[in-house]
């Protein structure tokens, strides 16, 4: 039960991010584009937005991603590290509230956050057996020819 509660919080964190990284994608092909490009803002700075923008919308799925890879092999990362990025997307969604104002994508980040904190309490300590027994060990020192 535990490891089911916590696969499935892992992967609606990972569907709330996945929403998080479409709505960003989208929102650069049909509105920042069209708004850089009507702005005529020096170049250095047009160029940064754009590479900021899709950088937090790749690093969203990314994160996503590994949420997915930790929902079926919780070990492949250590806990800590999955809480780093829970705290990291409630820092992102604080400052999407201060500075942008974006309700939807910053209650996508919360949900995404808690949800993955949620995941990190319910952490298997040990992963179910299944069936395969290690090799045997050698109990004979390896003799020299």
């Amino acid at each position: 039960m535990r490891l089911a509660s916590f696969r499935y919080c892992m992967l609606i964190g990972a569907t709330a991010l996945m929403g998080v990284a479409v709505y960003y994608f989208f929102n650069y092909f049909f509105r920042l584009s069209v708004a850089l490009d009507n702005n005529h803002l020096e170049p250095f700075l047009d160029q940064s937005i754009r590479a900021q923008w899709l950088a937090f919308a790749c690093h969203a799925l990314l994160i996503a991603l590994l949420y997915v890879v930790v929902a079926f092999k919780p070990h492949a990362v250590s806990r800590e590290v999955i809480v780093l990025f829970g705290l990291l997307q409630l820092l992102e969604c604080i400052l999407l509230f201060v500075f942008a104002n974006s309700n939807v994508v910053a209650g996508l980040l919360t949900a995404a956050a808690l949800f993955v904190l949620m995941g990190a309490v319910l952490w298997p300590r040990r992963l179910p057996d299944t069936g395969e027994s290690p090799a045997p060990l050698r109990s004979d020192p390896i003799s020299p020819p």
